[in-house]
């Protein structure tokens, strides 16, 4: 879910809430244990791994924190998580969330962008220290006074792609006010294959945290010390038991300072049922839920006891047991509880409209689903496990109770052709009014190691080397101007998109800076179709040819949806590289000029220029990642590798040559494209 989609659920949905009787609470606990047992398994699956402790009075402490960049409308939940085992289990605890009090204050900084919007998440990693870090210094600064006061035995800090340098830069300093103190990370960047951790950390956990956390703190309480750094990674196929972790403790945080300060998150499972080709959460763990009656419960008692009606649940899907959700449904019903939820799904036509009748009852106004591609052909190479039907089927029945859609979209796969990206944008246009909420279309395709495609690129056409510090296929059709060009036109259609409830779909405002377009006047329903976008022949080799003709599928899009129009779309290294960061900006300039009549007759004049960089080619490989999920990835990317990391001297000696040979090859190009035609 987007940041403007949070934005414009707080504005629905935040509220004063008043608080229920507790005595309505406890006449209602028999009558909705028994509703449950329709719907409920019991346990939600064998071999778990039950978290055990026991109070003790401690000596040691531990404080948690969590800086800046990283979710500001809920509490941490995964702090909150393990606050409350160590607190439990006798240790003094103190947690602290910088990213919350920082995001508090951060209009007095006088940036002309918001540091917490999803699309500038890449400021904290390229820009950090030049744009941002003076203004969170003095914030950091406070608590580390605050930190040297407590004097704990260890601080712990949870690492996200977007936090490791203010993360690295406060460990440092701590390091330097209290030599002795342990520092621990932990969190999703400390799964990663390509992470290295800083000097400066002691301890790192990879893998759920609680079990090893309260092992390593049973250590360090009776004596232990790390001289060198320690890392802790999850058994591989262990999978913790839920039910046995107590409740989350929120007692260390001000709800004020969050978007909803009526609202949590929550977890009804960990892991995922899928194995999708593109993802890596799905190799951290193996999938488990918790009972229906534990969860409800957990809600229950921040409903009764502190007034929340907000939930988000935080499961890679909610959906994975629908029968368990169900029981969490029926029984949010008997126990009268108004609360809102919403959570990340999966499309499954299992989910009939009596389905989501029951979800609509409960509470759930609205889900967050992992479309990725309207393209059948492209979903089946991902191993969705689902068909455009069924999305649309999904849509559709959501729709008619009432649960907005949030739409997540993969640009740029790497199967992804260019009829396939235009099979994308008909299927939000044709499902525009089945209460879509927000489209997320900010981001391209990222190869990770930790994933399917990342330990057998060749599977996926997908070359042995970066081109442009990014991944290509090795065909040449789909590289970081291709994607740029699909990710700018994706939007254009976002930020374009009507619907009957006139709602506004802007997506990513920055585009806007990219093109002009007219007045769209009508508005047409469409079907399916399959065109052949092979329009522009430049005479410069199949990577040119794919380029100049990645502007089509909008083109045609717009016009069969809304009728006659004209447009002026650019590109440029200076426009791209302030919008998308090195990330898709290019040494890539181009100017499109198109119009086109109610008829169909079109005008076109095209510019394209492209100076390919020294060195432009680089080899890349990650068979000798050995992450937890790398192994798991690799075992069913490829078949009879038990996971082990891959290493052929030989193939190796070969890529190297090849990538050699790419760099003395100059893909540079222009071309001028002027012509009339018909549709």
């Amino acid at each position: 879910m987007t940041v403007r989609g949070w934005k414009k659920l707080f504005t629905l949905k935040k509220a004063n809430p008043v608080k229920p009787k507790v005595d309505d609470y406890d006449a209602k606990h028999r009558k909705t244990l028994d509703s449950l047992l329709p719907y409920a398994k019991g346990k939600a699956q064998s071999n778990l791994t039950e978290v055990k402790y026991d109070y003790v009075t401690r000596s040691s402490s531990i404080v948690f924190a969590i800086l800046p960049e990283w979710a500001i409308n809920f509490p941490p939940y995964n702090v909150a998580r393990l606050a409350a085992i160590t607190k439990e289990a006798g240790y003094k605890t103190y947690a602290f969330d910088l990213n919350a009090k920082a995001h508090t204050v951060h209009e007095t900084w006088g940036l002309d962008y918001d540091p917490w919007d999803g699309f500038r998440d890449w400021k904290w990693k390229e820009a950090y220290h030049e744009e941002l870090h003076s203004h969170l210094e003095p914030l950091m600064n406070e608590y580390l006074d605050k930190i040297v006061a407590i004097n704990p035995t260890v601080v712990g800090f949870s690492l996200y792609y977007c936090n490791e340098l203010p993360t690295k830069w406060m460990a440092k300093e701590l390091k330097k006010r209290l030599p002795n103190v342990i520092i621990m990370i932990g969190g999703p960047q400390a799964h990663q294959s390509y992470w290295k951790p800083e000097p400066e950390y002691d301890i790192v956990i990879s893998g759920e945290g609680e079990k090893m956390l309260m092992e390593t703190l049973e250590k360090i309480e009776d004596g232990w010390r790390p001289t060198e750094l320690a890392w802790f990674k999850q058994e591989e196929g262990q999978r913790l038991d839920l039910d046995s972790l107590p409740p989350p403790n929120y007692d260390f945080f001000d709800f004020s300072d969050y978007g909803f300060p009526n609202g949590v998150n929550a977890e009804l499972s960990r892991g995922c049922t899928a194995k999708c080709v593109f993802c890596s959460e799905t190799h951290y763990w193996k999938y488990r839920g918790r009972q229906a009656r534990n969860i409800l419960e957990e809600v229950a008692d921040l409903y009764y006891e502190k007034g929340v009606d907000v939930v988000w649940f935080l499961d890679s899907l909610v959906n994975g047991n629908l029968k368990e959700l169900r029981a969490f449904a029926k029984g949010v019903v008997e126990k009268g509880m108004k609360i809102h939820w919403t959570g990340y799904a999966r499309c499954d036509g299992r989910m009939d409209l009596e389905y989501y009748k029951d979800l609509a009852a409960s509470g759930c106004i609205s889900l967050s689903y992992g479309i990725e591609s309207g393209s059948t052909k492209v979903l089946a190479d991902m191993n969705k496990g689902v068909t455009v039907e069924e999305i649309e089927q999904n849509l559709k029945h959501g729709a008619e109770v009432g649960i907005e859609a949030f739409t997540n979209w993969i640009i740029g796969f790497p199967t992804e052709e260019t009829q396939h990206f235009y099979e994308s944008l008909m299927l939000i246009w044709r499902n525009r009014n089945n209460n879509l909420t927000d489209i997320a279309g900010g981001f391209t395709y990222v190869m990770a190691p930790d994933t399917i495609i990342g330990q057998n690129a060749r599977r996926f056409g997908i070359a042995d080397a970066y081109f442009e510090e990014n991944w290509i296929r090795e065909d040449l059709t789909n590289c970081k101007i291709h994607r740029l060009i699909r990710l700018k036109t994706f939007n254009i259609l976002l930020n374009n998109l009507v619907n009957d409830a006139d709602t506004d779909f802007t997506n990513r405002p920055g585009i806007n800076k990219s093109y002009t377009l007219s007045k769209l006047r009508d508005i047409k329903e469409i079907e399916f179709e399959d065109f052949d976008f092979n329009i522009c022949t430049t005479g410069k080799g199949r990577f040119a040819d794919s380029i100049v003709n990645e502007v089509w599928p909008i083109l045609r899009l717009l016009w069969r949806s809304r009728g006659a129009y004209s447009i002026e779309l650019n590109f440029s290294p200076e426009l791209d590289l302030n919008e998308f960061g090195n990330r898709l900006a290019a040494n890539f300039t181009s100017k499109i000029l198109f119009s086109i009549t109610d008829d169909g007759e079109w005008d076109a004049d095209f510019t394209y220029e492209f100076k390919q960089s020294e060195s432009a080619w680089k080899y890349n490989n990650y068979s000798q990642a050995e992450s937890m999920a790398a192994t798991r990835a690799r075992r069913l990317a490829i078949p009879g590798s038990e996971g082990v990391a891959q290493w052929d001297g030989e193939a190796y000696d070969a890529a190297l040559l090849n990538v050699n040979k790419m760099n003395t090859e100059d893909l540079s190009f222009d071309y001028t494209f002027v012509s009339k035609g018909k549709w």
